[in-house]
């Protein structure tokens, strides 16, 4: 799926472009957040009200892309275009969408081709009519860093487009670039998001990306790791990352009272987005953690207590994971039931397939 995920290789979602000092709509600020849930409500009565809102279009492209659904992205990415010829942020939006498909393993050799070529031609259109945008030139450096030479791929333009988003959004800039030396130098990354938080000090998503690179570099990272996600819920506790991050951290270490204050602070601030107690529970199963099984099967059925928020696992994989905490309690009838409806919700899941026949 597209990810936001803390982590070595932590990418920004892209979001439909505003001009320097331009005033953010609620939906976009709820997108910016990661509220997609929330924001979706917003767009789709702008639609109502005029279907050829070429902002709401862009949104609603956003938000299908977040839910992993790149056909209808593309679909209301072409309204948009189709209803504002000139509008770079309409342009701009079918580019990340184009490239979502590009980077998509399920996407063909051949598809690919005529993908390329028609990235290749938003990407320029976009930069026609608006040279500065950020987001054709983080699509075009991932374009650049990921094809190879024979599709035009070129390292040494990827990190020249790279420096230019570095000018025109710090945090995202340096976000691009520890994907990029993710791939080939992880040594660098740790140093890319400390850029990012030098330029950027009050970005909640600098802290947040810094905090996940630090908890994975080494094993005493967890401290450094808490203290940017701290950091980061003083910037903004109504935003579930930073949980994510704790929650992840204090399931890692084992310190069990702090993730319950931490879960219960989630639970309070964002109880649309139980993310964070899928994180814990996550742990929890990678671990084979025997005695916090309980809390583990207490997080994942809270987790599914509401809809998926996008970029959170689906319905699905939260159903598996129960499946696999509850055969580990012993209740194989009812972890097979979880597991087959983990299965029955997206048959692309091979392991909970496999899971169900081998529970039968």
């Amino acid at each position: 799926m597209p990810s936001i995920r803390i982590g070595l290789c932590a990418t920004i979602p892209f979001l439909f472009f505003l001009p320097a000092g331009a005033q953010q709509s609620a939906a976009a600020t709820l997108i910016t957040e990661q509220h997609y849930r929330r924001a979706e409500a917003l767009v789709r009565s702008a639609l109502e009200r005029q279907p050829q809102d070429v902002e709401a279009l862009v949104a609603l492209s956003t938000i299908q892309w977040a839910y992993e659904d790149l056909d209808a992205a593309e679909n209301t990415a072409g309204k948009a275009v189709a209803a504002a010829d000139a509008s770079a942020a309409a342009h701009a939006q079918l580019v990340n969408i184009l490239g979502a498909k590009l980077a998509n393993k399920k996407t063909g050799t051949m598809e690919k081709m005529n993908l390329s070529r028609r990235f290749r031609k938003e990407a320029e259109r976009t930069l026609q009519l608006d040279p500065k945008n950020v987001y054709a030139h983080e699509a075009l450096a991932r374009y650049f860093w990921y094809a190879p030479s024979l599709a035009g791929g070129d390292k040494t333009k990827a990190m020249q487009l790279v420096s230019q988003v570095i000018q025109f959004d710090a945090t995202r800039g340096y976000a691009l670039k520890a994907e990029l030396d993710a791939t080939q130098n992880s040594a660098k990354v740790v140093e890319d998001w400390r850029e990012a938080v030098a330029a950027q000090p009050g970005s909640y998503l600098a802290h947040t990306g810094l905090g996940g690179c630090l908890f994975h570099s080494d094993g005493e990272g967890w401290k450094a790791a808490e203290e940017e996600g701290r950091k980061a819920l003083a910037i903004d506790p109504s935003r579930v990352a930073a949980y994510r991050l704790l929650a992840t951290i204090y399931a890692e270490t084992q310190q069990w009272q702090k993730l319950d204050a931490t879960i219960q602070q989630a639970r309070s601030s964002v109880s649309d987005d139980p993310g964070a107690e899928f994180a814990a529970a996550q742990v929890i199963v990678d671990r084979n953690l025997q005695g916090q099984l309980a809390r583990a099967e207490e997080y994942l059925r809270d987790y599914l207590r509401v809809p998926a928020e996008g970029l959170e696992p689906s319905a699905a994989i939260a159903h598996w994971q129960l499946g696999l905490v509850l055969e580990k309690e012993g209740r194989r009838s009812t972890a097979l039931q979880e597991v087959q409806t983990a299965a029955n919700l997206d048959p692309s899941l091979d392991g909970a397939r496999h899971d169900a026949k081998r529970l039968q």
